[in-house]
């Protein structure tokens, strides 16, 4: 087996996480940092370009394909879970729609004994993380590493979708990121100069040559080395070699809401009676590890139009031809939209204190297959639940730990997310029936204008429901028994060893997770090298 030289912090994940990590800490030169990604070098055409999404997460090359267990209340299907494996992770790979969640969610973690995660301590990390297209003010930042962009597609679907909102009742919103946080709007996007701009384009790319910074890719964690409670390293499998890397100061998880769970496990760190399942020894008890999966279900509803109005050309070679030379050339047009460039976050009922649904809606039908897609005349609408009640974990399979994790979400498994979905069904069936739609829809095909009882619309959303690739919660920030790291992020009871990704959301906030993890991540840096925290501000309190 061979050794590395010692580092002081070894990252393990390139995500998006990670990738704000490795910047910030090696900004001090003095910092020699390792950063291991099971995956390859990120780039190439459908990564870059906005619109290439819908094939960048289908590549097989740079997508962790997890899938779930048999889910008990969705017919026993088993769930496709993409998860980038690549630098970037997978903010080299989503829908790019930048999201912050609502101020309450972060208020929610500091009233379960979290006091420095609240909105007003947030708010500042947000502000230092991005460059918005709005321009630098109270809630949005000004020079920050990620852009963000706000989705200039034309579509007599987009304008029609948010008159129709608003004649439906529903609010209007400048800017879900910033004072007014519910409601329908143009969405936002993590691009720049219509190429997509990940965590590795906007933290990691700008400072690969520094010379305190190594970044390993196709280099998977295989466990963590210990001595007596302190991590002091990393054991991992590069080109068909196993080697060791050490930490003098920090070995920092940034897999994610399935891998750094999985990575703890094997290391014998979790659950005493999993651990004992697969024969691993208990290093050190940590009940939550794993526990507490929570993720955003999604459901796709989908109307015909009964103009030729939609991107439904696109299916054509000209159009496909057209739009690639004009993104090649300019940077601009469909290629440089990621299609879903409106929505919204709306309650469904007047019992839940702030928004539960989320809308996406692209201004075509999307018709999927095992290895294509095509378009239709129409628009769809993504519908998806914010806050589940339902719970569900992560699980080993074996003690190889190059065997994947089991997910068990257990979605839909409570009355209350099963309601919360017919009620969304129903919101979205009144906007499409407003005037601002009606000269433009033909007719609704999924679910279908049959499908209206309660017991009908639960059969179609068990049977055709997903999850919106926002996986989280499972190492859980907390000071209960069942928290896995505490509030500087550290994993309890162990020394040298920290967690620092959407895992250790102890509730998933009210929007995409690529944004809040960043925040997370910026968060963490500070934390990590002793530095002050940024002075909170919340703007609500002015």
């Amino acid at each position: 087996m061979s050794v590395r030289q010692s580092f002081d912090f070894i990252i393990v994940g390139a995500g998006s996480a990670g990738c704000v990590l490795a910047n910030r800490l090696s900004a001090e030169p003095g910092n020699r940092v390792l950063v291991l990604e099971a995956g390859p070098r990120d780039g190439g055409l459908f990564m870059t370009m906005p619109a290439g999404v819908y094939r960048a997460y289908r590549d097989t090359r740079i997508n962790w394909n997890y899938e779930s267990e048999p889910e008990p209340h969705m017919d026993d299907r088993r769930i496709p879970v993409p998860r980038g494996r690549v630098l970037g992770g997978s903010s080299s790979i989503n829908s790019m729609v930048y999201l912050r969640g609502h101020p309450r969610d972060y208020d929610r973690w500091a009233a379960d004994d979290l006091p420095s995660w609240d909105y007003g301590h947030c708010l500042p990390y947000f502000r230092r993380s991005e460059t918005s297209d709005t321009g630098p003010n109270a809630y949005r930042g000004g020079d920050g590493p990620l852009s963000v962009e706000t989705g200039t597609l034309d579509s007599p679907i987009f304008d029609a979708f948010l008159d129709a909102a608003a004649e439906a009742g529903h609010g209007i919103s400048d800017d879900l990121n910033g004072a007014k946080p519910e409601g329908f709007t143009r969405l936002q996007c993590t691009k720049r100069n219509g190429r997509r701009c990940s965590a590795a384009v906007a933290y990691l790319h700008p400072v690969m040559a520094r010379p305190n910074l190594t970044v390993e890719t196709g280099a998977q964690v295989l466990g963590l080395l210990f001595e007596g409670t302190r991590a002091v390293g990393v054991r991992y499998t590069q080109g068909g070699k196993i080697l060791e890397a050490r930490a003098d100061r920090e070995v920092i998880l940034s897999g994610g809401a399935i891998n750094s769970p999985q990575v703890l496990m094997l290391s014998g760190i979790g659950p005493a009676e999993e651990l004992a399942r697969h024969g691993i020894p208990v290093r050190h008890e940590l009940p939550g590890v794993g526990d507490n999966l929570q993720d955003h279900i999604d459901v796709v509803l989908q109307f015909r139009t009964c103009k030729p109005v939609s991107l439904a050309w696109l299916r054509h070679p000209w159009g496909k031809l057209r739009v690639g030379a004009e993104w090649l050339l300019s940077r601009s047009g469909v290629c440089a939209s990621n299609i879903f460039e409106i929505g919204g976050v709306i309650r469904s009922n007047s019992e839940t204190p702030h928004a539960n649904l989320h809308f996406h809606i692209a201004p075509v039908m999307f018709h999927y297959s095992d290895t294509d897609i095509t378009l239709a005349e129409g628009f769809t609408v993504h519908l998806s639940q914010l806050r589940q009640e339902s719970r569900g974990r992560i699980v080993l399979r074996s003690d190889n730990p190059l065997d994947k994790a089991g997910i068990q979400f257990n979605f839909l498994a409570t009355e209350q997310d099963r309601r919360e979905f017919r009620e969304g069904i129903r919101l979205t069936r009144d906007i499409v029936s407003q005037p601002g739609l009606a000269s433009l829809s033909g007719g609704e095909t999924a679910p279908g204008a049959d499908i209206q009882s309660d017991d009908a619309l639960d059969a179609f959303v068990r049977a055709k429901a997903e999850t919106e690739f926002h996986p989280s919660c499972t190492c859980r920030m907390g000071r209960d028994d069942m928290a896995v790291v505490d509030e500087e992020l550290r994993v309890r009871g162990l020394e040298g060893l920290r967690v620092v990704d959407a895992s250790v959301m102890p509730t998933v906030v009210s929007a995409n997770l690529n944004g809040p993890t960043i925040m997370i991540a910026e968060k963490a840096a500070d934390l990590i090298l002793g530095r002050p925290a940024l002075a909170p501000h919340d703007p609500r309190a002015a």
